[in-house]
């Protein structure tokens, strides 16, 4: 039997043997030679995979209910790799977020394989979020049975030992991160490659000797440890020459000792293949996250480990190197499979390095090197203390999250001695003691440190100060060292772990609640580090999501004052404040703070447009699009401008261009969609609409525009279907008014009185609705319910323009024209924006002056109409009219005419042409009344 430790228990369990290891044992009091299964058949392996799978499920399982929450929403949520809206080939090209590889912002992650998986999660069961967390916690789940299973298959230890390891791992707060936090995905499958890699590698190593189960130097050294599946101590030496007699075909070399007779063949083939897969596996992870690469390293470290023995004897010259030649050789193609990989990612940086910010990493921008070499040391340290005691957790360490170590008269240069020193500690313990117990302290040690290397900047600059999701592959060795330890307690141990792993246990539980939503994980941030100006960043930036305006802006000044370069803070903040000028000056530190901050040239050229500074406004959106190309809200307004000022070429050319770099975003297609409908192309812009729906057949703002197309086309029944569809993907106030005003316009009074009301019903404070509403029940000739509404919406808003013109409407159907007029006039002389209903309400005003036969009054209210709104039909009618019966008759004919232009078909315009025309022909006197209609 070979499962677990239970082969180690064939081999050495006969009274033979027990008799004589209760002789011979001389170790300090310890687990490894008195566990208590000693003397009885060991249970199977299973029992301890299920136990530890079971833990992994249960820590974590209250973590299914959270939601996408901070970096899923950009990796997950937004990201088109994900959603399928980039073909799947592109998940090759791009970054963890969407972005490509050779885009100079890329942040230069590369993980297709994570990203792959994703997409996969999507694909089958949407955007869910309780499904994406299943996937996790089965990952993490299996990572915890594949240490179960290295521990036993390589270093043997006894069955207690590998359980507390492995359940110390399993339920570890620090790991919340991981593998609540959706995109700690990416350390879930990086932590399953390199353990897959390392049993490989062992398989390798088991081919340059038929004995899986040799100990380096046992049987000359005459070492004393525990077996297996626990026993007494025992002569080693004799257990293991025992073991040598009861096992066919076992040979009596040690490792490295075949002659090389034997490596050639079948054997030696077999070990490149296993070296191969090894690699393999490890490319794998490492496009699954780049600190699967270590699994190389500690692949190395375990060959040295088991051949330490000859590595020492080298060192003390009482060995030759042929007994090192098969390490040498599996070294040397560890190391051509490692710059295989490192080649290929480096390559993939497309000839740039990511670009961070003081914000991401403030030691490595720092201008002193003694700052810069006393941090980065001490980082490493306080890791460790999350390990130690995973209290005090956060999901984002940036911005003076931990002071930087500027002297040596910082405290805490002591904890970082104590770290270093507590490594070489346990590294030297490792290489004095022999047998299993040391194997397993060095296997531990380099578990801990080589997967951490990449991320202490010691080898060069990473984009963060502290991550605890790093730290899921370190936690390995972490779990080793600290079961090894306990083992040395005697009986102390069990009470020692039972204690630990309900601590553990009830902070991994709590802690999984705060990754429940994005206002739960920003609030812990907040309460653990109230001087991160990130925490505060990110929370301001959820209060403006939810309309808390006045928060948001406290938090964002909270951010400024703990980091005064927080260009974002900055650039946010500025989007909030109602002055003009304290907006401005946001947005200029924001780019003082961060030269090519995209985003604040686009809002400072929006402030610009505002202000009417056309001119200034289009060189602050070109310079926006310098430094961000894909910025599809710059693309379009800066195309608007164009449009509106001649530059009808150049404005389609930027849509054109973004088409062509995103040609698989639904986006993009619906922008360009809209310039083409706004620039009177309502065929061509149809096309687009249909080719973004069908990329992304939910893509929401492509459905509310196409039905407002075909609205306008007339085809009302194909509108009204998209307004549905576009209700199912999310219901929203402003899609569910027009489908009621698409059921105004087309006289089904009572389906639009439902719409208005269920607007209403969702959203009480929505005004507009209750405006549409009361022009329901005024068709309906409910006019008491209209009048009621309408005052309802004014008694809010006094100067709301449409409830103005609407109520106006009232009255005059009512007859009572006084308070009609009245309104009319409140409303036209206090509108401003936009121009087309100012333009309807100078042209209401006209009606009913002209009705009051107040003609001077009329036409200068009409004439004001069509200085907002040239192509108003009605009103160039009623203005031809009013100089008609003046005897104005150029005038008149000036009016006629453009109305002709717009509406060629209009029969009343006809008739008073026709008129027009015979006064003119019998030189009618100047005034000619009432022989004239009226719009």
């Amino acid at each position: 039997m070979h499962e677990g430790g239970a082969y180690w228990f064939s081999c050495h369990n006969s009274p033979k043997n027990r008799k004589k290891s209760t002789l011979t044992s001389s170790h300090a009091p310890s687990s490894w030679p008195h566990d208590r299964s000693y003397g009885r058949e060991d249970p199977p392996a299973t029992w301890l995979y299920l136990t530890v799978w079971l833990a992994g499920v249960l820590v974590y399982v209250n973590g299914l209910t959270g939601d996408f929450v901070h970096d899923d929403v950009s990796a997950i949520k937004t990201n088109p790799d994900v959603l399928g809206t980039n073909p799947l080939h592109q998940i090759f090209f791009n970054d963890y977020w969407g972005k490509a590889m050779s885009d100079p912002l890329s942040h230069k992650s590369y993980r297709p394989f994570t990203i792959l998986t994703f997409r996969i999660n999507h694909l089958l069961f949407g955007l869910r979020p309780v499904l994406f967390h299943a996937v996790n916690l089965l990952l993490h789940s299996c990572v915890c049975v594949l240490l179960t299973r290295l521990l036993l298959r390589l270093l043997r230890l006894p069955q207690g030992t590998v359980l507390s390891a492995a359940l110390i791992f399993a339920t570890h707060p620090v790991h919340t991160e991981a593998v609540t936090g959706l995109v700690g995905r990416a350390d879930l499958l990086a932590a399953l490659a390199f353990l897959a890699s390392i049993f490989s590698y062992h398989s390798a190593i088991e081919t340059d000797r038929v004995n899986p189960n040799y100990e380096d130097g046992i049987d000359d050294e005459g070492e004393s440890a525990g077996e297996g599946g626990g026993g007494e101590g025992r002569s080693l030496g004799s257990g293991w020459e025992n073991t040598r007699r009861e096992i066919p075909g076992i040979v009596r070399e040690g490792i490295g000792d075949g002659g090389e007779g034997e490596r050639e063949g079948g054997e030696g083939n077999k070990e490149w293949v296993w070296v191969q897969r090894a690699g393999m596996v490890t490319g794998v992870g490492t496009l699954c996250k780049e600190p699967a690469l270590t699994a190389l390293l500690a692949c190395a470290a375990w060959d040295v480990i088991l051949h330490r023995k000859h590595v020492r004897r080298l060192f003390g010259h009482q060995s030759t190197m042929k007994h090192l030649r098969p390490l040498v050789r599996r070294l040397s193609r560890l190391c051509l499979m490692g710059a295989v990989i490192l080649v290929f990612r480096l390559w993939m940086l497309r000839g740039a390095s990511p670009i961070f910010s003081d914000q991401d990493n403030p030691a490595s921008f720092s201008p002193s090197f003694l700052t810069r070499l006393l941090t980065f040391l001490y980082l490493p340290a306080f890791n460790a203390w999350l390990l130690v005691c995973p209290w005090r957790l956060a999901h984002d360490w940036q911005m003076g999250s931990i002071p930087l170590v500027t002297s040596f008269t910082d405290l805490r240069l002591v904890a970082s001695i104590a770290f270093y020193a507590a490594i070489l500690l346990i590294l030297r313990a490792g290489c004095l003691l022999k047998g299993r117990e040391g194997q397993a302290l060095l296997l531990g040690w380099s578990l801990l440190v080589l997967p951490f290397l990449p991320a202490t900047n010691l080898l060069f600059p990473v984009g963060f100060v502290v991550a605890e999701r790093i730290l899921y592959i370190p936690s390995l060795g972490y779990s080793v060292l600290v079961s090894v330890g306990m083992s040395r307690v005697g009986r102390l141990r069990a009470p020692c772990l039972l204690l630990l792993l309900l601590v553990f246990s009830c902070r991994t539980v709590h802690r999984n609640r705060d990754w429940e939503s994005r206002e739960t994980l920003f609030l812990s941030g907040l309460r653990t580090l109230p001087h991160n100006a990130k925490m505060h960043y990110n929370f301001a930036n959820l209060q403006k999501d939810l309309g808390n305006t006045d928060l948001a802006k406290f938090h964002y000044t909270e951010a400024i004052r703990l980091w005064p370069r927080h260009s974002s803070a900055h650039n946010n903040l500025g989007t909030l404040v109602k002055n003009t000028s304290q907006a401005e000056k946001h947005f200029w530190l924001a780019l003082k703070a961060h030269p090519r901050h995209s985003h604040a040239f686009y809002n400072l050229a929006h402030l610009r447009q505002q202000q009417g500074r056309v001119g200034e406004a289009v060189a602050l959106l070109e310079e926006s699009l310098r430094y961000d190309s894909t910025n599809t809200e710059a693309v379009s307004i800066l195309a608007g401008l164009y449009r509106d000022t001649g530059r009808y070429t150049e404005a389609e050319n930027l849509h054109l261009s973004l088409l062509a770099a995103r040609s698989t975003d639904p986006a993009v297609y619906n922008n360009y969609a809209a310039f083409l409908q706004k620039s009177g192309r309502g065929e061509a812009a149809l096309q687009h609409y249909q080719t973004a729906l069908l990329l992304d057949p939910q893509h929401r703002e492509t459905l509310v525009n196409t039905a407002t197309l075909l609205a306008t086309l007339h085809r009302n029944n194909q509108a009204e279907m998209l307004y549905k569809r576009a209700l199912a993907v999310s219901w929203e106030a402003e899609t569910g008014e027009s489908l009621g005003k698409l059921y105004l316009n087309t006289g089904r009074l009572e389906e639009a009185e439902s719409a208005f009301r269920t607007v209403l019903t969702h959203h009480p404070e929505s005004l507009s609705s209750r405006v549409y509403l009361a022009q329901v029940k005024q068709q309906q000739r409910c006019y008491l319910q209209s009048e009621e509404l309408l005052q309802q919406v004014l008694s809010r808003d006094p100067a709301h323009l449409e409830a103005l013109f609407q109520l106006s409407l009232l009255y005059t159907s009512t007859n009572h024209t006084q308070d009609a007029l009245s309104l009319a006039h409140r409303a036209a002389h206090n509108c401003s924006t936009p121009p087309t209903l100012c333009a309807r309400l100078y042209a209401h005003y006209g009606d009913l002056l002209s009705d009051h036969h107040s003609n001077d009054q009329a036409a200068q209210s009409y004439l004001l109409a069509v200085q907002l709104e040239p192509t108003f039909t009605h009103v160039h009618v009623n203005l031809g009219a009013l100089y008609h019966t003046k005897g104005e008759y150029t005038l008149a004919w000036r009016h006629y005419l453009k109305a002709h232009a717009q509406e060629p078909s209009n029969t009343l315009l006809l008739e008073n042409m026709e008129k027009l025309r015979r006064a003119q022909l019998l030189q009618a006197p100047a005034s000619i009344p009432h022989c004239f209609n009226k719009s």
